[in-house]
């Protein structure tokens, strides 16, 4: 930068030339020279400043959210820190975002300080930060929660403190050095002491070894056992006082027999979540009868609300021959059975008598009316599969947005979800028992997804005759098959119009008196007489509808070809909408 002024510039021209300026070099290191007056200047600065922080202090205190005690804000902070663990995985940094609330103001900052659950999930990606965190939470119940990528000397930092666990989440994908890390803390816990743990979680890799938990297991306050690919024996004290226990998956010589995993049920008489997955005793290829057992020998879990089991056919039924499900609790049921046996349909003939037993008790109204019937039914079809879906909630909206994977809200009262996998030509054998349990007669909307060419008659065999008599919604999408199935049973035989559907109609009771809404996604019209399937024969029945006194309020097609202009304009004339 360079300052020029005319007045010196022609000052300096009239000087002798032997005349030379100077001044003293001013460096960096030089000593800054600073006037009483500056200094007395900077301190009224920082006093100013000083008492504007002050004031600020002041006025924050007058708002209203500085009225909440100490107590209820680290409370709301503490559930803003679960939110955030909720969104982020255990090894992301936004899982620090919390931290924020600190710099909100200084008050903020010392409740955050001093509510010690804050910092009782150390972030195992820092070592400092782990170290910090573990001296913020000082004595509070720890988690030790790690993701995919952490730092194994943080691991390590936090199982120090056994004596302070309340909740292990520990999946071990990463190798050796992960294994050898919970072997060791397993080896650990076994001669020590654990008496806050509350719950474990454990979740092995694809390798030949797998982690065994110990059969001395000294957690007399652990209540929730989750694991995946581990090993464990089921005479292990593990397996007592629990109210979760979630099994995915065990090694073939870790299977139990049915006399072990009902001794160990019966440890667990406060048990709510049951779920085992490829970890049911297992039945002989070529068996013919199920093994017989008097009611008093069953064991009785009152309190259980969730059961889910995936295992053969057969495996499912065995262990639901011994257990007594109250139905006044439970209120979530899945089973995943699979009917891969040299005879599939013996196997289901065996199985589903015990099945349906199951399910009437969880399709009954509690006693004092805490669980519903369910109100809708999504049914899932392909060759080889077929998943049926029971809710007490009836909220068709969701239903278009999830496809072929239907995104079951098994969170619900009165969740109920059956899925057989099966080699044989069972379709027919499966939905004609299946409408013989689910009480139809509640259902209000069903969402259907058919990728299988359906029979004669296969509404009737879907949902019986004359059962559905409170279906209001219903959604279709799949098959041509099924939707030519459809109109054959939504036809009225009282008051038939010119063309019939393929010459054959519907005989009996109408279908689904009260259906108001149908949507048909993914299906295709034809204008040809070539096409089986023309418009003109749906607008024949809903014509026979209007007939009826039974209209329908809402029609729609997503995804459908075929639907010509002058189609929508005949439509209009008999849909309200």
């Amino acid at each position: 930068m360079v300052f020029s002024c005319p007045e010196v510039t022609k000052w300096s021209k009239s000087l002798p030339c032997d005349i030379t300026l100077s001044c003293p070099e001013i460096t960096a290191d030089s000593p800054v020279l600073t006037s009483k007056a500056q200094t007395e200047i900077d301190n009224e600065l920082a006093a100013l400043r000083e008492r504007m922080r002050a004031l600020r202090t002041r006025r924050n205190s007058l708002s209203p959210i500085s009225s909440i005690p100490p107590e209820i804000l680290g409370t709301i902070f503490v559930h803003h820190v679960e939110q955030t663990q909720l969104l982020h995985a255990p090894d992301a940094p936004a899982v620090l975002s919390w931290l924020f609330i600190g710099h909100v103001c200084r008050h903020w900052c010392e409740v955050a300080l001093g509510t010690l659950e804050l910092w009782a999930t150390p972030f195992l990606n820092s070592s400092q930060a782990t170290e910090e965190m573990l001296l913020r939470s000082k004595m509070a119940p720890l988690k030790l929660r790690i993701g995919r990528n952490y730092r194994m000397d943080c691991v390590k930092k936090t199982l120090l403190h056994i004596e302070r666990l309340q909740e292990i989440t520990f999946p071990f994908f990463n190798g050796g050095t992960t294994h050898r890390c919970v072997t060791v803390f397993f080896n650990k816990l076994s001669s020590c002491f654990a008496p806050k743990l509350q719950s474990l979680s454990l979740e092995g890799g694809f390798r030949r070894t797998q982690v065994t938990i110990p059969t001395s297991f000294p957690a007399p306050n652990l209540r929730s056992l989750q694991i995946k690919r581990c090993n464990l024996s089921w005479t292990s004290s593990v397996l007592t006082g629990l109210t979760v226990l979630n099994i995915t998956k065990l090694s073939p010589e870790c299977l139990p027999t049915l006399d072990e995993l009902i001794s160990a049920l019966r440890r667990m008489p406060a048990l709510r979540t049951l779920n085992l997955e490829d970890a049911l005793p297992t039945l002989p290829p070529q068996t013919t009868s199920l093994p017989c057992a008097s009611r008093a020998t069953n064991v009785r879990l009152p309190h259980l609300k969730h059961l889910r089991f995936a295992a053969q056919m057969l495996e499912v039924a065995n262990v639901l021959a011994h257990i007594e499900l109250q139905e006044a609790t439970l209120s979530e049921v899945r089973f995943v059975c699979g009917t891969f046996s040299a005879i599939p349909h013996q196997a289901w003939n065996l199985s589903f008598p015990v099945i349906s037993r199951a399910l009437e008790s969880c399709f009954k109204v509690g006693p004092d009316q805490s669980r519903q019937v369910p109100r809708s039914m999504r049914l899932f079809c392909r060759s080889g599969c077929i998943r049926l879906h029971c809710n007490a909630v009836r909220n068709p909206s969701s239903w278009s947005k999830s496809g072929t994977c239907l995104d079951l809200d098994l969170s619900a009262e009165g969740s109920i979800t059956l899925q057989f996998d099966f080699t044989d030509n069972m379709e027919r054998t499966i939905l004609s028992d299946l409408q013989k349990v689910v009480p139809l007669g509640n259902i209000e909307a069903m969402y259907f997804h058919i990728s299988f060419r359906c029979w004669d008659g296969f509404w009737t065999s879907v949902l019986g005759r004359g059962a559905t008599y409170n279906l209001a919604y219903m959604y279709l999408r799949g098959s041509r098959q099924a939707l030519e199935e459809l109109l054959k049973s939504l036809r009225s035989q009282n008051h038939s119009v010119s063309r019939r559907v393929h010459g054959r109609e519907q005989q009996g009771p109408i279908f689904a008196p009260v259906l108001s809404h149908l949507v048909l996604h993914d299906l295709e019209f034809g204008p040809s007489i070539l096409n089986r399937m023309r418009p003109s024969l749906l607008l024949d029945v809903l014509i026979n509808r209007v007939h009826e006194g039974r209209g329908l309020d809402h029609l729609e097609f997503i995804s459908t070809t075929g639907i010509l202009a002058r189609d929508v304009k005949l439509l209009r004339e008999v849909v309200a909408d």
